[in-house]
């Protein structure tokens, strides 16, 4: 049985690029929420959450994006509770890479903890996966994890045993034509140690379409489809990835974050407008964010907007009361008051 929540949708037809794309038919109502920018660096697509310094922060993976922007690809830190920001000084990487992070991750319980981020590095089809370890004010190098199945990845996550699960968005980095005809070439990646200590990758699962987000709660993984607005959901036995029943009607699902047992999630919901914004800051992106609950199957709207305080929305976090969005573009996060949490 598939996990089903009510969308209401039409079906659009475009001659030119004879493509079928979904939009929504509904009219949102726009959260009217507080809230207020916090500029960190250019293309702050993805964050963590870091408590190993005693004061909680955000840790926020930044790379330039635009033509129009400075080059600059750092891990940045935000500290809520004092409204500190300070880029992260790494140290001990070879002069030979090229730091250009995406998709993080962050091992709280290695000591010390390990942050895993992906990088496009300047050599095509090079997309290396950094593991670093995270101190107070540096990054300090540990090891570089390559493998020639890592070729368009775009989040990961740890699994039960020190693994690694990583998501190629496609089968061929950057295909709109994958995108747009719904063809599903995506996949997951396993990376794990073998006796000497290498890394060695296998396709752990195929068939997704365009997943941007994976994290796990227990031994079940989930896996993202924007797409095809679902996240895919898996049991982890051994070295097998079982698919159980997706989780749908989370509509152009971005980073998937765990915090409390529950998954949040952001999500692109008009595809054409987030085109048009890869293109122009000046084309809204709208946004939506969300809350699901396996224990209880439950989807909850936390935040939507049109696009106006925040665009292209791709990671979603809570602290304290409040909610964090960070975005594909442009150089800000989004702080947002959340009444009763």
């Amino acid at each position: 049985m598939k996990r089903t929540f009510t969308v209401c949708k039409r079906v659009i037809w475009l001659s030119a690029a004879t493509l079928l794309l979904l939009n929504s038919c509904s009219v949102r109502e726009i959260s009217t929420l507080p809230d207020r920018q916090v500029t960190v660096g250019a293309g702050p697509e993805d964050m963590v959450m870091d408590f190993s310094q005693g004061t909680p922060r955000l840790l926020i993976s930044c790379t330039a994006r635009r033509e129009s922007q400075e080059p600059f690809g750092e891990i940045v830190t935000y500290t809520p509770s004092t409204g500190a920001i300070d880029t992260l000084i790494r140290t001990g990487m070879p002069d030979t890479l090229f730091f250009q992070p995406h998709g993080i991750f962050l091992d709280n319980e290695s000591n010390p903890p390990l942050l895993y981020a992906i990088s496009h590095e300047h050599d095509e089809g090079f997309h290396p996966v950094y593991s670093w370890e995270v101190g107070d004010t540096a990054l300090v190098f540990r090891e570089l994890i390559t493998s020639e199945l890592l070729h368009s990845p775009n989040a990961l996550t740890l699994g039960t045993n020190g693994e690694l699960y990583v998501v190629n968005d496609a089968e061929d980095r950057n295909n709109m034509m994958e995108k747009i005809f719904r063809l599903n070439r995506a996949n997951i990646v396993r990376l794990e140690r073998n006796e000497n200590g290498e890394w060695k990758a296998a396709v752990a699962a195929e068939g997704l379409g365009l997943p941007a987000g994976i994290n796990r709660i227990g031994t079940t993984l989930y896996a993202g489809d924007a797409v095809n607005h679902l996240l895919h959901v898996y049991e982890i036995v051994g070295t097998e990835l079982v698919a159980q029943a997706p989780v749908e009607g989370l509509r152009g699902n971005d980073n998937i974050r765990v915090i409390d047992q529950k998954l949040y999630t952001t999500g692109h919901v008009k595809p054409l407008k987030f085109v048009a914004h890869t293109q122009s800051p000046d084309k809204k992106s709208p946004v939506e964010v969300w809350e699901y609950d396996p224990a209880r199957e439950k989807i909850t709207s936390l935040y939507y907007t049109d696009g106006s305080t925040i665009s292209a929305g791709s990671t979603a976090l809570l602290l304290n009361g409040k909610l964090y969005i960070s975005q594909v573009f442009e150089p800000f996060i989004l702080e947002v008051d959340l009444p009763g949490l």
